[in-house]
């Protein structure tokens, strides 16, 4: 089963606990990239990962959440979603979401994760499937925190 990454830029965006009130609700998530954000709508795994760009510094990222999208919808009127993107992904509203979230995001640390997040320059991509392994396990240890979407 396929699963995508969308990077959510934290100088563009702001920081992804800003937003996790919205999400523990239903999680949400934006892009720009077709056929990605179709394919993710099909009932397919989205990583959202907080990119985080520090003076001097690397580019980082943080895992934020993890959910199962079911929705694609377009901005009301042909515009775009906040101002950029045209398209916003969602697990099905008024229903409980598959996934889970961190109350602020955790360091991706697995140099094979990084390395393919940084050679990706669209905001949405379809992940390897070894890569999602690795998230996996950030959300599953239980020193980390992750909690389920209730």
């Amino acid at each position: 089963m396929p699963a995508f990454a969308v990077k959510h830029i934290v100088e563009d965006q702001g920081l992804l606990t800003r937003i996790m009130k919205d999400v523990r609700r239903t999680p949400y998530s934006y892009a720009s990239c077709e056929p990605e954000a179709s394919d993710a709508a099909l009932g397919n795994i989205v990583y959202v990962i907080e990119v985080r760009g520090e003076p001097k510094s690397p580019r980082s990222f943080w895992l934020g959440y993890k959910y199962r999208a079911f929705e694609k919808y377009p901005p009301a009127g042909g515009g775009l979603w906040r101002e950029r993107f045209k398209f916003k992904n969602a697990a099905r509203p008024m229903e409980r979401a598959e996934g889970a979230y961190f109350d602020a995001p955790v360091e991706i640390e697995n140099p094979q994760v990084t390395a393919w997040l940084r050679e990706k320059a669209a905001v949405m991509a379809e992940m390897p499937e070894h890569l999602t392994s690795a998230l996996d396990a950030l959300l599953d240890d239980p020193a980390r925190g992750a909690k389920r979407f209730a």
